[in-house]
C-alpha cells in the first residue's frame, strides 16, 4: 500500500536530501522576471477543539499542502532563461536537480523537475530521471502536480487544485496502485471563501471518512465501512 507520507518522504530523500547544498547556476543573466514557483494553500477548521478529528483533518490538509514546500530547495538560486523557459538547477556531490517552468501562450506555465546522476541516500543512479512535472494556470489559482514512481514513468500520485468563481478553493490527491493507474486512496480537501470546509477520503472508490466544519470552525464527522460503503460512525466537535 502506497500512502502519500510514503512519497512525501521519498520525495524528500530524493528531491531535497540528495541535493541540500546550494549551489546558484552560473549561466548568463535572467532577461526578464522569472514566474513563481507552483503553490497552494489550504486551511483546516479554526478552532482549538482537542476532538481528534481536528488533528486528523489538519493532517491530511498539510498533505495538500506539502508539495509547495519542496520547491524550497530553490530558494535563493537565479534561474537561467532561454525563450519563454526558466531554468533552476542544485547539485551536491554527483547528483543534480534540475527544475524547469516554460510559459505557455494561454499565460499558464508547464514545469518539469529532473534528477541526474547518483543518490547518496539510495545509491540509485538516474539518467534525466522525471520525478515531478505539472502545470499552473496564468493566475496561479489551478494547478497539477503529477508524481512518478521511483524505477519506472508510471504515476504514483497526481494532485489537482482550482478555485471557482466563488472563491472556493478545492484539490484532489489521488495514490495510484503499482500500475500507474488505478487509484488505491483519495483524498479531496474544499476551503470556501466563508471559512467553511470539507475533507473527503476515499479508499478505491469507497468512500470512507467524511468531516465538515463551519465558520465558526465546529464541525461533523462520519466514517463508512471500506468495502460496502455503510456508515459506520459519526459524531460532532464544537
Amino acid at each position: 500500500m502506497r500512502t502519500f507520507a510514503t512519497l512525501l518522504a521519498f520525495a524528500l530523500i530524493v528531491g531535497l536530501g540528495g541535493c541540500s547544498k546550494k549551489t546558484d547556476n552560473p549561466a548568463g543573466p535572467v532577461n526578464s522576471t522569472a514566474p513563481s514557483f507552483p503553490t497552494v494553500t489550504f486551511k483546516g477548521p479554526n478552532t482549538n477543539s482537542s476532538d481528534p478529528n481536528v488533528s486528523i483533518i489538519q493532517g491530511y490538509v498539510s498533505l495538500g499542502n506539502a508539495y509547495s514546500n519542496y520547491f524550497n530547495v530553490f530558494a535563493g538560486t537565479n534561474a537561467t532563461q532561454s525563450g519563454n523557459t526558466w531554468t533552476w538547477s542544485e547539485t551536491n556531490g554527483n547528483e543534480s536537480v534540475t527544475f524547469s517552468m516554460t510559459k505557455q501562450s494561454s499565460g499558464s506555465y508547464s514545469w518539469k523537475w529532473v534528477v541526474n546522476g547518483t543518490d547518496q541516500s539510495s545509491g540509485r543512479t538516474y539518467n534525466n530521471k522525471t520525478f515531478f512535472e505539472g502545470t499552473v494556470g496564468a493566475d496561479g489559482k489551478s494547478g497539477e502536480w503529477k508524481v512518478y514512481q521511483d524505477t519506472t514513468s508510471l504515476l504514483a500520485a497526481d494532485f489537482v487544485w482550482a478555485t471557482n468563481s466563488s472563491g472556493t478553493l478545492s484539490g484532489t490527491l489521488s495514490i495510484y496502485q503499482d500500475d500507474g493507474s488505478t487509484v488505491e486512496e483519495k483524498y479531496q480537501i474544499a476551503n470556501n471563501s466563508d471559512g467553511s470546509g470539507e475533507v473527503d477520503l476515499y479508499s478505491g472508490t469507497i468512500l470512507v471518512y467524511k468531516a465538515t466544519w463551519q465558520t465558526n470552525g465546529s464541525g461533523t464527522w462520519i466514517t463508512y465501512d471500506s468495502t460496502t460503503g455503510a456508515q459506520t460512525g459519526t459524531g460532532t466537535w464544537n
